[in-house]
């Protein structure tokens, strides 16, 4: 076996593996309904808090019991279900990670919009 040979051989078992470790088993999550109803909420609830959607500075305030009330009605949610959902992304981190994908987006398009 010459050199050349040798050196075809691991670039074919290198790029092997590349290709291997592209097809691994990655965790792609959906979000469920509550999900979706949690990101609205929360994307609102920011919102009301006063965070920016951009580099603005603003003031930040803690929304009253009555707002946040009004909050979880409008978006279909329970106290409960939210505590549920709240303790859910403490037991997974990237579910966690992609609800707040979607909470930026929201913001994101809410701040373009004016919403």
């Amino acid at each position: 076996m010459t050199l050349r040979d040798t050196f075809q051989t691991s670039l074919f078992c290198l790029l092997f593996g590349f290709i291997l470790l592209g097809c691994s088993d990655k965790k792609s999550f959906t979000l469920d309904k509550d999900d979706i109803r949690f990101v609205g909420f929360y994307s609102d609830y920011l919102l009301l808090s006063g965070v920016p959607g951009e580099k603005e500075t603003v003031a930040l305030k803690s929304p009253d019991s009555a707002e946040c009330n009004d909050l979880l009605l409008r978006h279909a949610l329970t106290r409960e279900s939210l505590n549920r959902k709240t303790e859910a992304y403490k037991q997974n981190p990237e579910l966690w990670r992609e609800v707040l994908l979607q909470v930026r987006e929201s913001l994101r398009k809410k701040s373009v919009t004016g919403q």
